[in-house]
């Protein structure tokens, strides 16, 4: 028998105002879509089984790459697309057969529209991998790697062909909901490799990259100050590194919104020497900068910016840019020149 091209395999617990959309825009996409229900008690997986998919059950242990190893056994497709039930997918699918039958990858990445309620973005997510090839790992935020734990060799499906709709953090509620689920999952890794360090058995890496999850996390959760000290644990113990970059960042963005405007200055000239794009520097500086009362300064970083992405890679809503340059130039109209307050 012939191998499916493409399975759609959803992980869920408790998405029953989710699930019929999911399921709805996943036809005609995928050859098969198999949900996996971990323990549901409002009827996810009887309405999943009215729209005649494959659904398996599973215990929930507090691990999402648990549950998405075990929602792909026994999927024989060439390839799976690992969605959520509050994802919407949208795609050609002419188009995306043709690109997914000639790819050489092991994983492919999706654009992803972030439906955030105070910053929507946009971002590319490791979305459509090859079953066998790789396997999740993390018990939160969790990543596709090789049997070994090698990074997978990836390639983007182009927009034109395929994205994904995010919308769980559409709502506030919805924020800090699932903020509060990672905090959980996200304490529970750092413990473990905590315990593997004492044996000198941790992962330099690993525990990088569970600290900047973590005090993502935490601001998100708007546990502040247990970020700050988290992003400032993670930058004493690993400068030079990816997660050092978006450590900082993250914590000049946190000091931004709490009115520390020369902290964040101080950490944007940090994020310069490190190569961060000067073009996202001078967003955040600009700012910090019209909130010590200098928008001339501010006006003149600005110009010329038509986009802004930060150093993990997301690429924020036009319409945030738009709005911080209208304020700026109207108080840039209002102070007159040569009377900046930044000291």
């Amino acid at each position: 028998m012939e191998r499916p091209l493409l399975a759609a395999v959803v992980i869920v617990r408790d998405e029953a105002r989710m699930m019929p959309a999911c399921l709805e825009f996943l036809k005609g996409i995928a050859d098969e879509i198999h949900v996996h229900d971990t323990g549901s008690v409002d009827g996810t997986p009887e309405i999943a089984a009215r729209y005649g998919v494959h659904v398996t059950h599973g215990e929930w242990r507090d691990d999402f790459s648990a549950a998405r190893n075990a929602a792909v056994a026994g999927v024989r497709a060439q390839w799976v697309l690992a969605a959520d039930a509050d994802h919407r997918v949208t795609a050609d699918p002419p188009a995306l057969r043709r690109f997914l039958a000639t790819a050489t990858a092991e994983a492919l990445t999706v654009t992803i529209d972030d439906a955030h309620h105070a910053n929507p973005y946009q971002q590319q997510e490791t979305r459509i991998y090859r079953p066998g090839i790789l396997r999740w790992t993390g018990r939160v935020h969790e990543r596709l790697v090789r049997p070994y734990g090698s990074e997978p060799v990836r390639a983007a499906v182009p927009g034109s062909i395929m994205r994904m709709r995010h919308l769980g953090h559409a709502t506030y509620a919805d924020r800090i909901r699932r903020a509060d689920r990672n905090l959980a999952l996200g304490q529970a890794t750092i413990d473990d490799l905590a315990g593997q360090l004492a044996e000198h058995r941790a992962d330099r890496h690993e525990i990088a990259r569970a600290l900047l999850a973590f005090g993502r996390d935490c601001a998100a959760a708007e546990r502040r100050q247990q970020a700050a000290d988290t992003f400032e644990l993670l930058r004493e113990l690993f400068p030079g590194t990816p997660e050092w970059i978006h450590a900082t960042d993250a914590l000049a963005r946190l000091v931004l919104a709490t009115g520390y405007d020369k902290i964040c200055l101080v950490l944007v000239e940090q994020l310069r020497e490190a190569g961060a794009d000067p073009v996202y520097c001078d967003w955040l500086a600009a700012q910090a900068l019209t909130q010590l009362g200098d928008p001339h300064t501010a006006a003149e970083l600005l110009h010329g910016v038509t986009e802004i992405v930060d150093t993990t890679g997301r690429r924020w809503d036009p319409r945030r840019l738009a709005e911080v340059s209208a304020l700026v130039e109207r108080l840039r109209v209002l102070a007159p020149a040569g009377r900046h307050r930044r000291d």
